[in-house]
This record gives structure tokens, C-alpha cells and sequence, in this order.
């Protein structure tokens, strides 16, 4: 009976399935009620997450947005792909929305791509909506040439209505159209002791900027019903701060409910070079009032997005494509929170900023109820998704395809997660925030942080099973002596596995 469901569970994924790829910027896992959450109210995912597969220890590549982004959609590391921390994803990669377009896939994104520089894009090519076309960055990029090729030029998008955190011309247009009354509206700090980036948005549910971007992708998915098989990225740029959302979402919480960050110790200066360091105890800094409101408004932004999920769901289901669609739902990183005294993303890898929600749905039932505790990457999504559509992924991925384990019910997972930023002065602008070079090595038992370009004095070390919160570093700690070396040796191997694949090695011995 067991072989038989498992020829019935690949034959149905044997199809040409749509993907619907939903993302967030800047969410924790642990932020979602189907991560065990019992203050957030996520009513839509927690069952999307029901019917599907959820991996309760899913990590990014780097804690910042254009790096795991790109790495994300590449099934490659940053290293590979030469997006460290913030850069610009150089055409020669093959994304995911390229992949499919070579296998007769519709292709569309809604929201934040985040492939290309958004400062660049307003101050120098003077444009207040997102450019993808890589040719307008080029030049100053010193991007290498490659062979035209159209399905290239959007980095494989054929519709894309952009919208990221500066670069919001699209929604505002759709703003003045649909709710003109509100276009000049401003947003007023919650308090004169309160953080700047801590307001209620001018816009109500109905005209915030995250029902802009589930909008436009409903109609996509509304109007390739009839261009089967299709990939719809629909991309959130909230809950990344500024910290606000819709008064009436806030409302849903009730303030007595909102308990304060639990800081948890371990955060010590001294093994932390600046600028990084410059981030200690910057929740400390605001009253209880302010910090309990930053994580209320976090939450109630949260919510708004799983509103619009609802939707994007019920768009499936009217349409008659709800089981003919593959559903990803992840986050780029993740956020302090006040966790430790921290807020937003510092260069800081504690598991707040790396480890990510990651759900994925297969049509009909198949697998639903699965949760995958072992270690996996974001650069495994990909190949995964590849796996499920039965299509072999392109030469240079090198994430791992999890879809056989997954459908055989197999126990799996890595043997180690790798992290890393790398803090290099931009050509234009300059450096700015509480960012530096960082690399992570992380097991089941060990997590081992090294700033490679500040000195050896600086480092974090956690015993992950005696200590899961990462409150005791055992850097300095003489007995720790051939761990450290053993998390060392682990951390090169993985940097050496990681160097790009490309070009094939062809020789004639």
C-alpha cells in the first residue's frame, strides 16, 4: 500500500504544476502560530501549514536582504554569486523564474525583488519604482558581459510590478487611483520618547502597501489561468521595519498581552568588533511602553500578511488552480526583536537574524502534516522546487534537492548551516550601520561566529543543547580549546565545498 500511495503521489506531481512563491522581509520563525507562537495571529498560514510541509530549522545564507535574496534564487551562496552583503545579482546567474521560463513557464513578480541597488536606482538613475533591467547598472557595476538573451534582461520576469522600501512609485500610483483621498497622507511618530521607525501607518488595511502587492499578484494569478504553467513571486517588504502597521491590525492585539523581549545575556562587548557592537543594548534604550509597542506593531504587520495570504489562497481556490500550485511561503532573515537587547539585524548571527520561517505545499494533500526538524538552507529551496516539478536543475546549483526524502518520508538534514556577511565599501554612498564581516558555522550542538576582519580576540560560541537560548559564549574558554579548532576545520571545509562549481571541469585525462 506504501509503494502504491507513492506512485500516486508522484504521478499527481508529475504535471506541469504553477508555483506561488510568497515571501517576507525580515521574519522570525518563531514569529507564526504554526511555529508555536501563541500571541501572533497567523490563522491563514498556520493552515497553508496544515496541508503542507514545514521545515522548523531553515536557515539563511546572510542575514541581510540582496545577499540571501540572491542566493535564495539562485540555489548558490554569496560567495558563488558575488552578492555579499548588499550588491547587485550579476546577470551570468540563472534564477529560478529563468529556469522555468526554459521549461515553458509564465513569469511574474509582484513586490520586492531586490536584485538591484535601490539607492542607485533613485539618486542616480532617478527613478522612485524598482529597475531589474541589469544593462542600467552595468557600467557602474562593471558587471561582465554575456550573451543577449531576453528571458536575462528581467532576470527572468516577464511581468514585474515592483515595490520595495524606497522605491514605492508603483504603489503610490495605485494609491492616487484607488484611494485619492489618502495620497498625501504622512506618518506621525508614535511618541515624542519613541523610536523613529515606531508609527501607525497613514493607510488603512485595504490601502497599505502589503495589500498593494498581494493585489497585483492575485490579478496575475486571476489572469494566467489560461497560460498554465506560471510562477507568481509575490513579495512583502513588510514586517521589516519601520515598525507600523494599519491601527486597525494593532487592534487586534490587546497591549496587556505583549510581554517584554526576553534580552537572554551572553551579548558581551568585547568579543564583538564595532560597528557592530555599536548595536549592544539598543532596545535598552527605549521604556517598556516603546518596547512593547515594537513588537505589538511587529505582530500586527505580521497579521496584515496573513490576510492577504487568505486571499492569495482564495484566488487559487475561485479560479480552479488551488490544486494544480505548489505554495512556498519564507523570509529572507529574521529580526532581534529585543532579543538580547537587540533590534532589526546587526551583524550579530544569533538564531533571531538566521533561522527562517519555510513551508512549502504540494497539491492535493500530498505530504500535508510533515514537519522536517532536520538542518536545511535557503539554497535548498530551488532544487527542492526543481525536484517536486521533476525538472533537473541547471549546471552551478549547489543546494541540495530534499523532494525524494520528503515524499519517502525519510529523516534528513545537513550536517551544518553556513552563514556569513561581508561588509565591502560601496562605490557609491558609503558604509553605514551596525554591519561587518561575520561567518557562522552551525550544527545540532555547536554554533561557532568569527569576525574574520577584526581578530581573533573576537568571536561567539554556543552550545546549542545546554544552551539553546545562546546566553553562555564559550569563546575564551580554554576547554573549549579543540571544539573551537573542530568548528574551525568544519567552517573551512564548508568554504571550500562552497567555491563556485563553475566553469565544469573538462580534461583530457
Amino acid at each position: 500500500m506504501k509503494n502504491k500511495n507513492l506512485r500516486r503521489q508522484k504521478q499527481q506531481l508529475s504535471k506541469k504544476l504553477n508555483v506561488l512563491w510568497i515571501m517576507t522581509d525580515q521574519l522570525r520563525a518563531d514569529c507564526l502560530g504554526f511555529m508555536r507562537n501563541r500571541i501572533v495571529q497567523t490563522p491563514h498560514l498556520d493552515n497553508l501549514a496544515s496541508q503542507g510541509i514545514v521545515f522548523t530549522s531553515a536557515f539563511c545564507q546572510s542575514p541581510v536582504c540582496m545577499a540571501s535574496r540572491a542566493s535564495l534564487f539562485t540555489g548558490r551562496y554569496p560567495s558563488a554569486i558575488k552578492v555579499r552583503g548588499m550588491g547587485i545579482l550579476p546577470p551570468s546567474e540563472t534564477t529560478f523564474p529563468e529556469f522555468l521560463r526554459h521549461h515553458g513557464y509564465y513569469t511574474a513578480c509582484s513586490g520586492k525583488l531586490h536584485f538591484t541597488p535601490e539607492q542607485y536606482t533613485r539618486n542616480h538613475l532617478h527613478s522612485d519604482v524598482p529597475v531589474i533591467d541589469w544593462r542600467k547598472f552595468a557600467e557602474d557595476a562593471r558587471l561582465s558581459p554575456v550573451v543577449y538573451n531576453p528571458i536575462k534582461l528581467n532576470y527572468g520576469f516577464q511581468d514585474y510590478i515592483g515595490c520595495e522600501d524606497i522605491l514605492m512609485g508603483n504603489f503610490y500610483s495605485w494609491l492616487e487611483k484607488n484611494f485619492p483621498e489618502l495620497k498625501n497622507k504622512k506618518p506621525e511618530p508614535l511618541s515624542d520618547e519613541g523610536s523613529g521607525d515606531l508609527y501607525v501607518s497613514p493607510y488603512p488595511s485595504q490601502a497599505h502597501p502589503t495589500t498593494f502587492i498581494a493585489k497585483q499578484a492575485e490579478d496575475f494569478i486571476k489572469e494566467f489561468r489560461d497560460k498554465n504553467p506560471w510562477f507568481v513571486f509575490c513579495s512583502f517588504i513588510a514586517p521589516h521595519h519601520p515598525f507600523e502597521a494599519p491601527q486597525e491590525q494593532i487592534d487586534r492585539y490587546d497591549f496587556e498581552n505583549i510581554s517584554l523581549p526576553s534580552y537572554k545575556e551572553g551579548v558581551e562587548k568585547k568579543f564583538i568588533p564595532e560597528p557592530a557592537s555599536g548595536a549592544i543594548d539598543e532596545m535598552r534604550k527605549y521604556t517598556e511602553f516603546v518596547q512593547r509597542k515594537i513588537i505589538q506593531h511587529y505582530f500586527a504587520s505580521i497579521s496584515l500578511i496573513d490576510d492577504c495570504v487568505g486571499n492569495l489562497i482564495r484566488t487559487l481556490e475561485e479560479t480552479g488552480q488551488i490544486n494544480d500550485t505548489i505554495i512556498v511561503f519564507t523570509s529572507d532573515h529574521g529580526e532581534f526583536l529585543g532579543n538580547h537587547g537587540l533590534l532589526r539585524k546587526p551583524s550579530i548571527h544569533y538564531d533571531e537574524v538566521v533561522r527562517v520561517p519555510l513551508l512549502i505545499r504540494l497539491p492535493d494533500g500530498l505530504c500535508a502534516g510533515v514537519r522536517v526538524n532536520g538542518l536545511v538552507e535557503l539554497v535548498d529551496v530551488y532544487p527542492t522546487l526543481a525536484g517536486f516539478l521533476g525538472l533537473t536543475v541547471n549546471s552551478g546549483v549547489q543546494g541540495i534537492d530534499w523532494s525524494n526524502d520528503i515524499i519517502h518520508r525519510k529523516t534528513f538534514g545537513r550536517e551544518s548551516l553556513y552563514s556569513d556577511m561581508f561588509h565591502i565599501k560601496p562605490v557609491f554612498g558609503s558604509l553605514s550601520g551596525p554591519y561587518t564581516a561575520v561567518m557562522t558555522i552551525r550544527t545540532e550542538k555547536w554554533k561557532l561566529n568569527i569576525y574574520p576582519s577584526a581578530g581573533i580576540e573576537y568571536g561567539q560560541l554556543f552550545n546549542l543543547k545546554e544552551d539553546p537560548d545562546e546566553t553562555r559564549n564559550l569563546y575564551a574558554d580554554r576547554s573549549m580549546k579543540k571544539i573551537k579548532e573542530e568548528l574551525l576545520w568544519q567552517l573551512i571545509k564548508r568554504c571550500h565545498l562552497m567555491s563556485d562549481p563553475l566553469p565544469l571541469w573538462l580534461t583530457q585525462f
